[in-house]
C-alpha cells in the first residue's frame, strides 16, 4: 500500500472520530455555536506545528492565495452543514448521505488536472460509492427518521469538500507543504465563522465548558485530518484518494455501534461495509 493510501485512509479515520465527538458535543452546546470552537482549535494547532516545519524561506505567494480561496468555503462551510446534518441524521448516515464527495473530486482531476481514470479504478470507485450509499438509505443505520430536504446538508458538503481538492493539489503542486496549506486554510475559515456568528455567541454569553472541550477536541482531529488529505494528496492522485477517505462513514458507523447507544447496525449498513471494503480492494490493486 502506497503513502498517499495510508495517509487518506488515516484522514478517515479521523474525520470519523470528529463525527463521533460531535454528537457528544451537541448535547452541550447548540450547532450554530459549534464551529467557532472546532474551526478555532484547528487554526491554533495548525499554527504550531506550521511554525515548528515550515520552511518560511520556501514560500510560494501563488500557492497560499490558492490555499487561502479554499479556506473561505473549506472547512468553514463544509463544518457548518457537516454539524447540522449530524445534529439531524445522526453521524453514521450523515457522513455515507455526504460521500459523494470522491465523484466531485475524480471529475475534477480528471478534467483539470487530466488525471487518467482506468476501468479497474473506476469499478473500485464505484463500490465504494455504492457501498456508503447503502448506509444512507432510511433504515441503513439507526432508527431515525427526517424530512427528505435535511439529505441536501450533506450533499451540499460533499460537493464542496470534493470540489476543493483539485484546487489543493495545484496549491501543493507549487510548494509542497500541506501545513501550511491547513494553516492558511483555516486562519481564513476562523475569519468567515467569526464573522457569521462571532457576534452572536459574544451576546448569547459563556458556553458549557463541556461543549467546548467536545468541540475542540472535534477540531484538533479534523484539523488532523485535513493535513493529512493534504498531504496524501500531494503524493498521491485524488482517484486514489479521494475515495479512501471516502470511507470515513463506515469507520463512523462502527465507532457508532460501540460508542453511541442511540445508533445500531442493521443488514443493509453491514452490507454497504462489504461492498465499500471490496472497492478498497479494487481501488488499492487496479492500474
Amino acid at each position: 500500500m502506497s503513502v498517499a493510501a495510508l495517509l487518506a485512509l488515516a484522514a478517515a479515520v479521523c474525520f470519523a472520530v470528529a463525527l463521533i465527538l460531535t454528537q457528544y458535543g451537541l448535547r452541550t452546546m447548540p450547532s450554530w455555536r459549534s464551529p467557532l470552537y472546532s474551526i478555532c482549535g484547528s487554526a491554533i494547532l495548525a499554527w504550531f506545528f506550521a511554525i515548528l516545519f515550515v520552511d518560511p524561506a520556501t514560500f510560494q505567494t501563488r500557492a497560499a492565495l490558492i490555499f487561502a480561496a479554499v479556506g473561505v468555503v473549506f472547512p468553514v462551510v463544509v463544518s457548518i452543514l457537516s454539524v447540522r446534518s449530524n445534529e439531524k441524521l445522526g453521524p453514521a448516515v450523515a457522513g455515507a448521505v455526504g460521500n459523494v464527495t470522491p465523484l466531485f473530486a475524480v471529475l475534477g482531476a480528471v478534467v483539470f488536472l487530466d488525471e487518467r481514470l482506468g476501468y479497474g479504478r473506476m469499478a473500485g470507485l464505484a463500490l465504494v460509492i455504492a457501498g456508503v450509499a447503502l448506509l444512507a438509505l432510511r433504515g441503513g443505520a439507526g432508527g431515525r427518521r427526517w424530512p427528505l430536504w435535511v439529505l441536501l446538508l450533506p450533499l451540499c458538503a460533499a460537493m464542496i469538500r470534493g470540489a476543493v481538492q483539485p484546487a489543493i493539489k495545484t496549491g501543493l503542486g507549487l510548494w509542497h507543504e500541506p501545513m501550511a496549506a491547513t494553516a492558511i486554510g483555516y486562519t481564513m475559515s476562523t475569519i468567515m465563522i467569526l464573522l457569521l456568528v462571532g457576534r452572536r455567541a459574544w451576546r448569547a454569553g459563556p458556553a458549557d465548558r463541556r461543549g467546548v472541550f467536545w468541540f475542540t477536541g472535534v477540531g484538533l482531529f479534523n484539523g488532523s485530518a485535513t493535513f493529512l488529505l493534504y498531504a496524501a494528496l500531494g503524493l498521491g492522485s485524488i482517484t486514489v484518494v479521494a475515495p479512501l477517505v471516502a470511507l470515513f462513514p463506515l469507520i463512523a458507523v462502527v465507532l457508532s455501534f460501540f460508542f453511541l447507544k442511540g445508533e445500531k447496525m442493521h443488514p443493509i449498513g453491514l452490507a454497504g461495509m462489504v461492498v465499500s471494503v471490496v472497492g478498497v480492494i479494487v481501488l488499492l490493486v487496479a492500474r
